[in-house]
């Protein structure tokens, strides 16, 4: 499969961008840090990627980038099968209620601009015919919890 994953540079991404490699798919790493996409890249070469590995800045705190890097993906990959998006921002319930732009920082790049996202995603796989938009969620958004009520609503 050709994929683009939003937020393969650490934790979550990573493991799973190393399995997708790993199987064969050919990918391409979209992220906020190009030094942690170019490190990504090279760590995936090194565990056996059959392909190319290569990336473009794209950070769910600056929607202008969101169309560049989904075109760079398309291009590299001549086309898309999946976009998977894993990124997103974490702090903890005290953090968010003792600094009101932090939260409103979370909600923004967690909920409304992974939403733009997603939906500059869904169009352009919609445009070549179809394709699959996994978007990976916290378990905090599955059930309220009061120890990460404002992170878990994001």
């Amino acid at each position: 499969m050709k994929i683009a994953i939003l937020g393969a540079t650490k934790g979550m991404g990573r493991a799973l961008a190393r399995r997708m490699a790993e199987r064969g798919d050919s990918l391409f790493l979209l992220g906020r840090d190009a030094d942690e996409l170019a490190r990504s890249a090279s760590d995936l070469a090194a565990r056996g990627a059959t392909g190319r590995v290569d990336g473009a800045v794209c950070d769910l705190e600056k929607p202008d980038t969101f169309d560049s890097a989904l075109e760079a993906a398309e291009k590299a990959l001549s086309g898309l099968d999946a976009v998977v998006v894993t990124a997103g921002l974490f702090a903890t319930q005290d953090e968010l209620e003792a600094d009101p732009l932090l939260a409103e920082r979370v909600l923004r790049v967690d909920f409304a601009n992974t939403v733009l996202f997603c939906e500059a995603a869904r169009k352009r796989l919609l445009a070549r015919g179809g394709g699959k938009l996994c978007v990976f969620s916290s378990v905090a958004g599955e059930r309220g919890r009061k120890p990460v009520v404002i992170y878990g609503a994001a």
